[in-house]
């Protein structure tokens, strides 16, 4: 969590140099005066979460610039890692950004892909099965990582086989890209270190599994 929190703290020193909004386009139907009072008043840090998912609901498409997305972008990223603002609104929007040409400058598309890239590291921690769900869904690429770096730190990550059993109890199927003795390996080594009953029997069930999947056809 830790380096989580050091890549928010980036987002907001990287996305500083935006200027604050001094209006929002917008229907009078999609934002109320009272929150565009808001938005454009308060403090980023301060904005609350039921604001922000207002704001998120029409942000881009309809309501506001790209520039303005990048100036409240930190704070939605901070109220993400809070669950208190869903991946896929803000994914879809920088998919949306980039298919219209708006582009990051450097320090600031470094930050992103450095939080993202710790935010997918939280997950494998602590959320394994919307960790596999984002990366099913294709949400991590749309905000500019590549399925084969989410991977490569999935197989290097140390809760890899914790996730791994987790994927296969959910949804029967690992990543194809990966060779399935590896996978026997990481959960055979999970399970002969297994603390106690319960987690062994997690890990056998995974390797059961795992042993009755059909091959990957060879590519």
């Amino acid at each position: 969590m830790r380096d989580l929190q050091d890549a928010i703290a980036g987002l907001y020193s990287a996305f500083g140099m935006v200027p604050r909004p001094t209006s929002l386009q917008h229907e009078p139907y999609e934002l109320q005066p009272g929150e565009v009072t808001a938005l454009l008043g308060q403090p980023l840090r301060d904005l609350s979460p039921g604001l922000m998912r207002s704001y998120l609901c029409d942000a881009l498409y309809t309501v506001g610039t790209w520039d303005d997305f990048r100036y409240f972008l930190p704070r939605l990223l901070e109220l993400l890692v809070t669950d208190e603002i869903e991946l896929d609104p803000i994914a879809y929007r920088l998919a949306y950004a980039r298919e219209q040409g708006h582009h990051l400058p450097g320090m600031q598309e470094a930050a992103l892909g450095s939080f993202f890239l710790a935010y997918w590291d939280d997950l494998l921690w602590h959320v394994p099965w919307y960790a596999d769900l984002a990366l099913g869904w294709g949400l991590m690429e749309q905000v500019g990582l590549t399925r084969s770096a989410l991977l490569a730190r999935w197989w290097a990550h140390p809760n890899r086989a914790v996730v791994l059993a987790e994927v296969l109890l959910l949804n029967g199927t690992p990543p194809h890209e990966w060779p399935r003795a590896a996978l026997r390996d990481w959960l055979e080594a999970a399970f002969f270190t297994a603390p106690d009953a319960e987690d062994e029997r997690f890990y056998s069930d995974a390797l059961l599994i795992l042993e009755h999947l059909p091959e990957p056809p060879v590519p």
